[in-house]
């Protein structure tokens, strides 16, 4: 796999072109050999605790900070800290524009995203350090510690960290890891982020055994499947305390019932219990979460200092993703993605002012924005227009009519004139190691060929108000040629994005209907496939899609979202779907490079020449990051392999005694009711 591309600090002249400089900056990426070097489990002559913990242990409410911790806890180096070991005090600062559903994340429901879930979400494996090492194959150990496979690759047993603490003072076992797997991943009465089609190999569901308290076996259908063994991080295996939830669970309590499982810890249900750094403790919808640290957090420095050196988190909460880039630039947020074009010059000129409080850091392309029609003829169809619709989008003709009418170049000029957005036409982007330009077909802004196309497929004029309508002898003869996108209201980018392509669809005789809608009711929407053409926004598969396969075609049956079957499994799939199926199931278990990225090409190619889905543009999403942080680690992606939530390594970030803030609840240390 080669290297990301160097990350690099722009300082910005701005002019009506937006001319650049950059300076080169010293990068962790791909500056290791191996995990150990970052980080290792042992045991330490001795443990340091910040004083409201030590007074905790004095007055009896807390046990000692040695019986806290596990036998051997993760230990990080101080060479992968390039500030070193930190000092304690501050609050993290994070902004969140995302509702927070509950903190039942097993059974899927959303604790807010833009970094809460750092803050108690912890994975099997650690996938977000791997931009790190030079040649990652697996992920980083987490709380599994170690693993060996069997010599056919068919079984991973897995040593979990032993001595372990929930929040609570409750032991983390083998048996939180088998309920959070049968009884909510692959339990098809919950709609967890993922599925039981995410764990199938070669029609065979992986199997997971308890060999005891601390070590568990799966058993995989094929050999290798690191597709699978990716889905083990925080993203798609975060453990879920046992203890806490089983008595909601109808497995466990003929009493309970799947619909109050699953929101069984509401937001205000506090504390919350935890494997994280911090454990939420105040919540006021729509305004704030406040979390203070983990008394049972299980990682240290090489001083024996217990993280997270932050005492206390605060996650501002509010309704648009742009807020939080303003707060960072105005002093009161400590990171943030920039990832909308629209405040790019604002927020890159504000960091090249002296007295600016961040610094402003861009990769190459690594993001991109798509329309995805939705191909399911079983799914989410309630009306003769839905039909209709979905039998158009599976036209070819028709989605390179809608291709051939856009004018990316146009878009991308009136949105952000320069270099860090550019036209896309689907499937991977240039910082993916497997991106092959080479197999991208395009189909470019043509408006005389989309008229061309659409006057085939039998669209006229007929009232002459410039819109199509739906030929005669149609289910929707005479009526509108209409699309409805859907757009989620706090991506801003893709707002602006849908307000440019109305033109371009209108000049095509197309009516574009915008619905800009709140983040969860998108969700709900796309997973019961109730969207029609939305606007979405991909970092994750366009860039790192080897830890995302099952999107990348149809090998479950609630993926992709935009071609998801019907309630008994039924799905007409296209013969390029069937192809694309094939190469993503040889991608599960493949560990040859050369056959990876010639599978990759092929995709690409099969994406785009079918128009899978509609690219848009893409985009340089960067980081802006406050100055008084210590230990961001240098180079650290705003995606790759995980969010750069994760990979900034929360725990070990750290502020100077001099530059400190208050904390909001100074003092405070978890506590809970005794059952």
């Amino acid at each position: 796999m080669k290297k990301l591309v160097p990350i690099i600090l722009l300082v910005f002249t701005l002019t009506a072109s937006m001319a650049t400089a950059a300076i080169a900056q010293e990068s962790f990426a791909g500056k290791f050999e191996k995990f150990s070097d970052i980080m290792e489990y042992k045991a330490l002559p001795h443990y340091i605790e910040p004083e409201a913990l030590e007074l905790a242990v004095a007055k009896g409410e807390l046990p000692p900070v040695r019986q806290r911790l596990p036998k051997n806890p993760q230990v990080i180096k101080s060479k992968a800290m390039c500030d070193g070991p930190g000092v304690y005090g501050d609050k993290w600062r994070v902004y969140a524009a995302s509702p927070t559903e509950g903190w039942n994340w097993a059974a899927g429901l959303s604790v807010g995203w833009w970094g809460i879930e750092v803050l108690v979400w912890e994975g099997l494996v650690e996938p977000a350090h791997m931009w790190m090492l030079k040649n990652p194959v697996e992920p980083a150990p987490n709380l599994a510690t170690s693993w060996e496979w069997s010599e056919d690759g068919k079984t991973l047993t897995m040593h979990l960290l032993e001595g372990a603490k929930w929040s609570d003072g409750a032991p983390f076992t083998a048996d939180d890891v088998l309920f959070t797997y049968y009884d909510c991943i692959v339990d098809p009465h919950i709609p967890s982020f993922t599925s039981a089609g995410t764990w199938t190999i070669n029609g065979k569901l992986t199997e997971l055994e308890k060999v005891d308290d601390y070590t568990i076996r799966w058993h995989f259908g094929a050999a290798f499947p690191l597709s699978i063994f990716y889905r083990m991080g925080r993203y798609g295996f975060a453990p879920a305390p046992k203890h806490v939830l089983a008595k909601y669970h109808p497995k466990h309590n003929p009493e309970a019932t799947y619909e109050g499982f699953i929101h069984c810890l509401p937001p205000d249900r506090l504390p919350v219990v935890t494997l994280g750094p911090w454990v939420p403790v105040k919540f006021e919808p729509a305004r704030l979460i406040v979390a203070r640290r983990n008394p049972y957090y299980w990682k240290v420095d090489e001083k024996g200092q217990q993280l997270p050196y932050f005492n206390e988190a605060y996650i501002e909460k509010g309704r648009r993703g742009v807020t939080r880039t303003l707060n960072v630039i105005a002093g009161s947020c400590d990171y943030t993605n920039l990832e909308t074009p629209g405040i790019f010059s604002f927020a890159l000129e504000e960091a090249r002012r002296p007295d600016s409080q961040f610094v402003a850091r861009f990769v190459g392309y690594n993001a991109s924005f798509s329309l995805t029609p939705n191909f399911s003829l079983y799914k989410g169809v309630k009306t003769d227009r839905e039909r209709a619709m979905r039998k158009l989008f599976r036209d070819l003709r028709f989605r390179k009519a809608l291709s051939y009418a856009i004018d990316r170049e146009g878009i991308t000029n009136s949105i952000m004139p320069g270099p860090l957005i550019a036209p896309y036409y689907g499937s991977l982007v240039d910082n993916c190691p497997y991106y092959d330009p080479d197999a991208i077909v395009s189909y470019p802004y043509d408006p005389e060929k989309s008229k061309g196309l659409l006057k085939e497929l039998g669209f006229k004029d007929i009232d002459g108000d410039g819109i199509l309508e739906w030929p005669a002898g149609s289910t929707l003869a005479g009526q509108d040629l209409t699309l409805v996108i859907h757009i989620v209201e706090d991506e801003t980018a893709a707002v602006d994005l849908g307000e440019a392509l109305v033109p371009c669809l209108m000049e095509a005789g197309i009516k574009p209907v915008l619905k800009v809608v709140k983040g969860s009711i998108f969700s709900a929407l796309s997973d019961a496939g109730e969207l029609e053409i939305p606007i979405v926004r991909d970092n994750v598969l366009c860039l790192t899609p080897l830890t995302r396969l099952t999107d990348l075609g149809p090998v479950t049956e609630i993926t992709p979202s935009f071609h998801q079957a019907g309630p008994r499994g039924e799905r007409d799939l296209f013969p390029f779907e069937l192809r694309l199926r094939d190469l993503i199931n040889s991608l599960k278990t493949e560990r040859s490079a050369s056959k990876i990225r010639e599978a990759f090409s092929e995709i690409q190619h099969l994406w785009t020449e079918n128009l899978y889905t509609i690219g848009l543009y893409k985009m340089q999403v960067g980081n802006a990051v406050s100055k008084r942080l210590k230990n961001i680690p240098p180079g650290c992606p705003p995606y790759m392999y995980e969010w750069f939530d994760v990979a900034q390594s929360a725990w070990q970030l750290w502020v100077p005694k001099n530059e400190q803030t208050p904390e909001l609840l100074p003092g405070v240390i978890p506590t809970y009711e005794k059952k």
